[in-house]
């Protein structure tokens, strides 16, 4: 997606801002202002403003600076922005939900896609069964048992590691009061 950077007075920009906060902030407004510039000059093609699902409300804190040293140092163990941390713990309280932060998503991604190559390879072994148990078969049986059964133990193993992530995540979002 193309960025405009353009340069404002300063009363100017602080008027645009008081009539954008209604409309979703600046770039809501600025995407709406070209659509419509756009649309006026005959270019029907396509719809530039993005519809936003979603609209945010900014939230200040003021805290001591003992609170905040920990805070930024909790945020850095889990590899995240403090305002990234705070917004999980808010969600996670509020919701019951928080996203998995990046180093679990990381390993989520992994399993799913190991979990999901072992599904190919699995179901390959599968057909290869069933063409086994064929009178003028010249495949092994056994081996390909033995190839679906270790298939089955790595799909129980990336399993785990996934539910370990996920469950980790939620388990350190509560707190002891709960």
């Amino acid at each position: 997606m193309a960025v405009f950077n353009v340069r404002l007075p300063d009363d100017l920009a602080a008027r645009f801002d008081a009539m954008a906060r209604s409309v979703g902030g600046r770039s809501a407004l600025l995407r709406k202002l070209i659509d419509r510039a756009l649309h006026e000059a005959g270019d029907t093609s396509c719809e530039t403003a993005v519809p936003r699902t979603r609209t945010t409300d900014r939230l200040q804190l003021r805290l001591m600076r003992e609170d905040i040293i920990q805070l930024d140092a909790a945020a850095d163990a889990r590899g995240l922005k403090r305002t990234e941390w705070l917004v999980m713990l808010l969600r996670r309280r509020l919701h019951a939900t928080s996203p998995p932060p990046r180093a679990d998503r990381v390993l989520i991604a992994q399993s799913w896609r190991e979990l999901n190559r072992i599904g190919i390879n699995l179901n390959q072994a599968v057909h290869a069964l069933h063409a086994a148990t064929m009178v003028d078969s010249r495949l092994d049986l056994a081996r390909e048992a033995a190839r679906v059964a270790s298939f089955r133990d790595e799909v129980a193993d990336q399993l785990r590691v996934l539910g370990r992530a996920l469950k980790g995540d939620m388990a350190y979002w509560d707190t002891a009061d709960e």
